[in-house]
């Protein structure tokens, strides 16, 4: 049997106090204690015999409506519709050509307890991976941190974190908890993923993360196990897909994927980009996907996979489903 003897920073980056950020997750874990197969594991064993359940979905918004390219527009135009747990941002040349598309998962409670207790890392990271003009005063207001603060609050050029509304751990978490209670309608068990999100109203249903994360919880819980999220808990980029791209020179596109922040197991932000200083000629707006020039961010968002890391511990259980929320 394993403690785990506090909760990792995301990606296990080192910029911050990472005790204190422990006791943030756990305040998060303290608001879900009311539903008995999920646990906080700095509390509660995990046994050797637990296993990690990946839950991964594209990074893309689903819940846009609209023909295809006008999905692509939408999601282009504002960071509140990219609402996967992942966004991104996209800078062009004086030609208009897309030069570089950043994503992140970074979560906003991060950057909230980075104000908190160590402001200057928190425009450490901006200065290095936002803009180097970045100043103290851009990123508070009334004395708290700013999240959608001048730096990131749009879809052009680098984002520093997640900001939509629904994308946040606390969020997370709190799916993760909820989606433990079984549910029924009208005597009959509720196993569909975007119904079961809706029966117990765990998020949107029509996004492709939410009913894959509630629908993965609740098959565990149903077996009478219970559930935990995997340490370094956060939301992970899980790679890029690259094919039916193709590069002008014939070079691999999956090398100018870059990770930025975290690492390869638990990347927190990547970026994709031709590297300026090798001079091959071209930019991303000249590369294809299946034979089309990428011009929206979003050609590669529907290739970028998401992820969050689950832990089942075999259990017991024997839950009685609960209707439909509002029954």
């Amino acid at each position: 049997m394993a403690l785990l003897p506090m909760f990792s920073t995301p990606g296990r980056i080192e910029d911050t106090d990472a005790e204190a950020w422990s006791a943030v997750v756990s305040q998060f874990f303290g608001t879900a204690a009311g539903f008995p197969q999920f646990y906080d594991p700095t509390v509660v064993d995990t046994p050797p015999e637990a296993e990690v359940a990946s839950v991964i979905w594209s990074a893309f918004p689903a819940s846009l409506r609209g023909g295809p390219l006008e999905r692509m527009e939408l999601a282009d135009a504002a960071r509140g519709a990219q609402d996967e747990y992942c966004e991104w941002t996209v800078e062009k040349n004086a030609d208009e050509k897309i030069t570089r598309v950043t994503f992140t998962t970074e979560v906003p409670e991060y950057f909230d307890h980075l104000f908190t207790t160590h402001p200057d890392g928190l425009l450490a990271v901006y200065r290095n991976l936002i803009d180097e003009r970045a100043e103290p005063a851009d990123l508070e207001e009334n004395g708290a941190y700013l999240r959608r603060n001048k730096w990131n609050n749009s879809t052009i050029g680098r984002p520093a974190h997640l900001v939509s509304p629904s994308n946040n751990l606390f969020a997370a978490v709190q799916l993760a908890a909820q989606a433990t209670v079984l549910r029924e309608r009208d005597g009959q068990p509720v196993t569909n993923r975007q119904d079961l999100v809706a029966c117990a109203r765990l998020g949107e249903p029509l996004r492709n993360s939410d009913p894959q994360i509630a629908s993965a919880v609740n098959n565990a819980a149903a077996n009478g196990d219970e559930v935990t999220l995997a340490d370094p808990i956060g939301l992970y980029i899980d790679g890029l897909m690259t094919g039916g791209m193709e590069a002008q020179d014939g070079e691999d596109p999956g090398s100018f994927w870059k990770i930025e922040r975290g690492d390869e197991a638990h990347t927190l932000r990547a970026a994709y980009e031709v590297p300026p200083e090798e001079d091959r000629g071209y930019v991303v707006g000249d590369i294809t996907i299946d034979g089309r020039r990428i011009v929206f961010g979003g050609q590669l968002a529907i290739r970028v996979r998401v992820r969050l890391d689950a832990v089942v511990k075999p259990g017991d259980h024997q839950p009685d489903p609960l209707p439909c929320v509002g029954s």
